[in-house]
């Protein structure tokens, strides 16, 4: 067991893990003698009111504005001609639709076809109506996220998180649909489109704003929305909205003239006007004005050096309206706060994504002039022209004859056959191979970003749900990768969201109006735990009917693995069936009963659960008082139903009353509640908290023998009852729930046993794979050390054979220089001649 020393550290590691911080506190009297206890908690107010965030044009000398201003507005004007011709592109998508009337091509006689085919407008009403359904469905386009390891405190706060946002997009700010809306039915048309979130002063509350594409300049070395250097907003207010601004203290009061001409809208802009039938007036009533709102890296103070700015430039008369820090005011890195938020088409090279226009408006051209082409045949071969022949001279004429009209030419004075007046021109019946042609324009423009699946009609009821997923894929490829790019925007809108909470909310606890208290404050602190609701990999209801039946036909192949409540509530909830729950038979849900209570329950077959806190004992004597009763839970009326429930209720008191027992003599021994030591990870002290629970369990077993030695024979005796019942009854149980139970029993015990030889059969395999693993690696070792040994027997070999070479050579240069030195004795004279490098030369 552990010791004392040991307990007690255990319990000062344990006082140290749960040590709250010191906190700042504020005391107030009150007048019953008591005092309310205040905790500082941060700052009083939103810290987007810090002086950090003032309209620095109120501190700038004039003349550094007149400055800015300059730089800035000679920038955009570039920006705009470098980006013109993405305006065209955009302004000709918005023609091709046909909304306008006034989509280009087709035939120039009186009467010629102005029809235009719908294939851009099919594409664009598809898409937004797929899009928006599952990025803003009718709860709210949010759901909490929890990073980290979750806790109750955790999951508490992103609920509420969740919730209030929910609340904000879909109740407080009751235009964000529209917008978002309106976004999407443009965003395949101009490739890209943008949403702005802000926090409006006057109505107090985040405010949102579709901005297309032609009002957002970028400039000519961008490559990312994102990364651009400068981004410029076009913005057309009235004056009216002018005011409510300087008066808010967004901008500063300048002394601007009264608009009186209307802006100069983008040739998108113009184009939608004939759409929504309105028409430039040459007077501005509202007083538009144009104010170019600049999110721009610039040097403005020399203290911040290269930082991002926001300014607001009036763009008649040049004036700086307001400067504004776009970073937060704690951030060294002075990292871009981001405000506007792309949701792009399909991203191509450069900072803009490209639209639909860009990748089927030839076809979409094509088809539209197919179409006239195919109308004004029909509306000429049914109401021909003709040629006339004119009293008077003889002769020929040169005349152009356009369809539809009678025209008089010239003949003889004389003629008896009206067929010799008179001629229709012979015009052509529509085109069969042109109305072919149409139909491949149409199925070759719909394949390039298909948004419907027309042939999932005539799929087959029998396919094999993996292949109808796999075709559901393929058939919307594309689609889903745009799919993943708007869930991927929308998470952007909903962190923007959450930062302008952060920064800006005044109240501590935010309520709806019913007085409920949605969020705290504080809540926005900390990481964005609040994710899109979407599902950046299912994209359609199809997809997801198909995923749910792959999974019911699982869960009938595998029904020992899967709780078939839970995926039939599932199956219902994707079904949309309104209080689904309400058609499933109730779950079960065990409750606390009384001991009498509890055999009146067992005995009408309702089953019954044991609590922690109860008194085992107690009730273990009074249901076995029931159970030897022999005209109560051993009589042929109730011990069928009864017996079953209250033996597997027994032992659900017998092992309860042994873990309570082990838990408090251990506790009296750790002098402490040892259920806090489990949360220590330290080796030594979970070392001696599992001594401890031996020791404690020791006592206790010897200590249910006499607590429970009435038990067995009881048990015993009620088994024997249920057996004879058994043969009375045909050898079957005489209850349907108590056969029922006896299954799931069985139904457990044989998946227990399955799961017990699955995993023998791993940890044999995986011994086997050691063992193997170990043999090879023996076998690596015995090589190595062989191969070692060999290299080394050859290397003393050759070293032995080098040494008597050396020997032999030495010896035989000693002979030489022996007969050498006695030649030079004898003649006396020098020889000239070397022996080599023998041991004596």
């Amino acid at each position: 067991m552990a010791s004392e020393n040991e307990m007690e550290e255990a319990q000062e590691e344990l006082g140290e893990m749960f040590e709250l911080p010191e906190e700042e506190t504020e005391i107030e009297d009150t007048e019953d003698g008591g005092a309310i206890v205040r905790l500082e908690d941060g700052e009083d107010g939103p810290y987007g009111e810090s002086e950090f965030y003032e309209n620095l044009a109120l501190k700038l000398a004039e003349e550094q504005l007149d400055q800015i201003s300059d730089e800035l507005t000679g920038q955009i004007a570039k920006d705009k001609e470098a980006r013109s011709k993405r305006d065209e592109q955009y302004e000709e998508g918005i023609r091709r639709t046909g909304l306008g009337d006034d989509a280009p091509g087709g035939a120039a006689f009186q009467g010629a076809s102005r029809v235009v085919h719908p294939l851009l407008t099919e594409v664009c009403v598809d898409f937004s109506a797929r899009a928006i359904k599952e990025i803003f469905p009718a709860g709210g386009p949010a759901k909490d996220y929890i990073f980290g390891t979750p806790s109750p405190d955790k999951v508490a706060k992103a609920q509420r998180k969740t919730r209030f946002l929910n609340w904000q997009l879909t109740q407080q700010m009751p235009e964000f649909r529209a917008e978002l809306e309106q976004l999407l039915t443009q965003v395949p048309l101009g490739g890209a489109q943008y949403m702005k979130l802000s926090w409006d002063a006057n109505k107090k509350r985040p405010v949102p704003l579709f901005i297309g594409i032609d009002d957002v300049y970028l400039p000519f070395a961008a490559t990312n929305f994102y990364s651009a250097e400068r981004k410029t907003h076009v913005q057309y207010i009235t004056e009216i909205e002018y005011q409510m601004r300087v008066r808010s203290g967004m901008y500063r009061d300048v002394d601007l003239p009264m608009a009186s001409m209307e802006p100069d809208f983008s040739k998108a802009e113009k184009a939608n006007e004939k759409i929504e039938g309105k028409s430039s007036s040459a007077y501005n009533e509202d007083g538009l004005r144009t104010v170019f709102e600049i999110y721009v890296i610039s040097d403005i103070e020399e203290e911040y050096g290269l930082a991002p700015y926001i300014v607001s430039i009036d763009k008649n008369t040049g004036k700086v309206l307001s400067i504004y820090r776009n970073w937060k005011e704690d951030d060294e890195t002075l990292e871009e706060m981001q405000w506007i938020i792309e949701f792009p088409f399909v991203p191509w090279r450069g900072a803009y994504p490209i639209g639909i226009i860009h990748m089927i408006g030839g076809l979409s051209a094509a088809a539209t002039g197919a179409l006239r082409a195919l109308l004004d045949s029909a509306h000429i071969a049914n109401f021909p022209g003709m040629l006339k022949l004119k009293g008077g001279r003889e002769g020929g004429q040169s005349e152009r004859i356009d369809p539809t009209e009678v025209k008089e030419i010239e003949g003889g004075a004389f003629t008896d056959d009206i067929r010799k007046v008179a001629m229709p021109l012979p015009f052509n019946q529509p085109s069969e191979t042109l109305f072919r042609l149409l139909g491949f324009l149409v199925e070759a423009g719909k394949g390039v970003v298909r948004t419907t699946l027309d042939e999932m009609s005539d799929t087959n009821a029998n396919m094999p749900v993996g292949t109808q997923l796999a075709r559901i894929e393929q058939g919307m490829m594309v689609f889903s990768a745009i799919h993943a790019r708007l869930h991927d925007a929308m998470g952007r809108t909903l962190k923007v969201l959450h930062r302008i909470n952060e920064m800006y909310l005044e109240q501590d606890e935010v309520t709806d109006e019913a007085g409920e208290v949605l969020v705290l404050r504080k809540d926005f602190e900390g990481p964005v735990d609040v994710v899109p609701v979407s599902d950046p990999n299912i994209f359609s209801e199809a997809q997801r009917f198909a995923q749910v039946q792959a999974l019911a036909q699982r869960a009938i192949a595998l029904p020992q693995i899967y709780d078939l409540r839970k995926v039939e509530e599932r199956i219902l909830n994707q079904l949309r069936v309104p209080n689904a729950k309400e058609l499933l038979v109730p779950a079960p849900e065990p409750k606390e009963l009384n001991a009498v209570n509890e055999n009146v329950a067992a005995a009408l077959g309702r089953p019954v659960s044991a609590f922690p806190a109860q008194d085992h004992l107690a009730h273990l004597q009074v249901h076995l008082d029931f159970l030897t009763s022999p005209v109560l839970g051993s009589s042929m009326l109730i011990s069928g139903s009864f017996i079953p429930l209250i033996l597997n209720h027994i032992k659900e008191h017998i092992v309860l009353w042994y873990a309570n027992h082990v838990y408090e003599t251990a506790s009296n021994a750790a002098q402490s509640d040892i259920s806090q030591l489990q949360k220590i990870n330290d080796v030594r002290v979970k070392r001696g908290f599992d001594q401890l629970l031996a020791a404690a369990s020791q006592r206790v077993v010897s200590d249910s023998a006499q607590a429970f030695q009435s038990i067995p024979e009881i048990v015993q005796q009620a088994m024997q009852v249920m057996q004879q019942m058994q043969q009375q009854m045909g050898g079957g149980p005489a209850d349907p729930k108590a056969e029922a139970q006896m299954a799931e029993t069985q139904r457990k015990a044989a998946a227990d046993q399955a799961n017990m030889q699955v995993k023998q059969a791993e940890l044999q395999l995986e011994q086997a794979r050691a063992q193997q693993a170990a043999q090879e690696s023996q076998q690596r070792q015995a090589l190595n050390m062989q191969r070692e040994m060999l290299k080394q027997d050859r290397l003393d070999q050759r070293q032995v054979r080098e040494l008597e070479v050396k020997m032999v050579t030495n010896r035989e240069d000693n002979e030489t220089a022996k007969q050498i030195a006695s030649m030079e004795v004898l003649s006396g004279e020098k020889i000239g001649v070397s022996t080599g490098t023998g041991i004596n030369p």
